[in-house]
């Protein structure tokens, strides 16, 4: 018998047993849409890590003073008692000045990587600071950076300039702010060139400070991040300038690195591990860890894919379960249908022609289960996503692959109700009641 007449005889019985059958697809329909579901959101999540990760720059490297019995840096625990172990002996030590990394480090490094470094930028945070204009009031982060900076923020300046090393060098009071602090200081009819030339007072860790606007750039607020109208934005001024004016010993913490486009990110920071090892291999309490945001991305793809198998690996039971209610229902058709079956047998139907008939209406039922499910699954997984504000990233690997699966639950459980159909005897069949 051809192969479109078994599957109009599928959707036949199909329609003669509407309510049946959709009972029977219902298993089905659940399993499949909840791991299309599943894995819709967990696609968009990573799709959405990935992007706003690549917005600050995938290719940066931190360097990073750090303890050498820091568990968090170095440690590796296979369970959460291992970490508690690791914490209850350690103890956080301030890194002192002959702990840092130098202006004379960071030179001796650009020289040796010149053909592989895009970037280099440092940055120290001198804490929050406010300031107060009559009834205008703005706040924000002071942040003493080099002028690398600017191109790892991929910033955009709106007027003037950012800092120099000539700044930095000369210890000169200069700051770049956002187009936000301008409005909140100034006014919200102030534009960015007005800004330029103009001071602001200041406190930071109760010194104070007169800084001279010479830059504005464009505040980008992060993905997903709500603005506000006190919202609190980074204040730039030359590093230099804020270890003389503020009193603090000189040396970095964190360094921002950023290797050429040509260059393999991951060699790239074996061998910067390697150029500032040699200069804390004899430091008994410090050394400098290397990281980037290619680590933290992949980390939180691993993470995102082991949830969602573990999810999908729950959620499949219900395919287990719609499989068995595919032969159940298989069964009885077989039943139902004994009479049909003998007729067809005694007019000349060999046995393979009824097993393949049942085993087709057994895919029909899960391959329009599997349809259902698919389109379910996109359409809560992707209501899922828009609510987290998540860019919708539906998997068409994922839809064809349950598809595939659930025509192959059909084979699987759609074949011994077809076996035992394809062994009845003519005889008995013709006489069955």
């Amino acid at each position: 018998m051809p192969i479109f007449e078994n599957v109009r005889l599928a959707l036949t019985s199909l329609r003669a047993n509407k309510l049946r059958a959709l009972l029977t697809m219902l298993g089905i329909i659940i399993g499949i849409s909840a791991v299309i579901a599943i894995i819709t959101v967990g696609d968009s999540l990573s799709g959405s890590l990935a992007e706003e990760m690549s917005g600050f720059g995938a290719r940066n490297v931190t360097l990073s003073v750090v303890q050498k019995d820091d568990p968090f840096a170095f440690g590796s625990f296979e369970d959460s008692e291992d970490l508690d172990k690791a914490l209850e002996s350690y103890e956080y030590k301030e890194p002192s000045a002959g702990d840092r990394i130098t202006d004379a480090m960071l030179q001796e490094y650009q020289k040796k990587f010149a053909d592989q470094l895009q970037a280099l930028a440092v940055n120290e945070s001198f804490g929050s600071i406010s300031v107060v204009s009559g009834r205008h009031k703005a706040s924000g982060q002071l942040m003493g950076v080099s002028p690398g900076q600017q191109t790892l923020d991929k910033m955009t300046l709106l007027a003037g300039r950012f800092v120099t090393d000539a700044d930095s060098a000369n210890h000169r009071a200069v700051a770049v702010v956002s187009d936000r602090f301008v409005t909140q200081y100034f006014g919200n009819k102030a534009t960015p060139e007005s800004a330029l030339g103009k001071s602001f007072k200041t406190d930071a860790s109760g010194i104070p400070l007169r800084l001279y606007i010479v830059g504005v750039y464009e505040y980008k607020p992060p993905a997903g991040q709500t603005v506000t109208r006190n919202l609190d934005t980074n204040i730039y001024i030359p590093v230099g300038s804020g270890f003389q004016l503020l009193q603090r010993d000189s040396g970095y913490q964190t360094v921002t690195l950023q290797s050429r486009e040509d260059v393999n990110n991951q060699i790239f920071m074996d061998r910067t591990r390697e150029f500032f090892d040699s200069f804390y291999s004899h430091n008994p309490n410090f050394t400098v860890s290397v990281s980037s945001l290619d680590d933290i991305v992949k980390s939180m793809n691993k993470m995102t894919q082991s949830v969602k198998l573990g999810i999908s690996a729950i959620a499949a039971i219900s395919l287990l379960v719609g499989g068995i209610g595919v032969m159940n229902i298989m069964m009885v058709s077989v039943t139902e249908r004994t009479r049909e079956i003998g007729i067809r047998m005694a007019l000349g139907a060999k046995g393979r022609v009824i097993l393949f008939q049942f085993i087709v209406e057994a895919i029909i039922i899960c391959l329009i289960g599997g349809l259902i499910g698919v389109i379910l699954g996109v359409g809560l997984g992707s209501a899922g996503a828009m609510m987290m504000h998540y860019p919708v990233k539906p998997s068409l690997t994922a839809a064809l692959v349950a598809v595939l699966f659930s025509m192959a639950i059909g084979v699987f459980f759609g074949y011994y109700p077809a076996k035992r159909a394809a062994r009845l005897d003519p005889i008995d069949a013709l006489r069955y009641e």
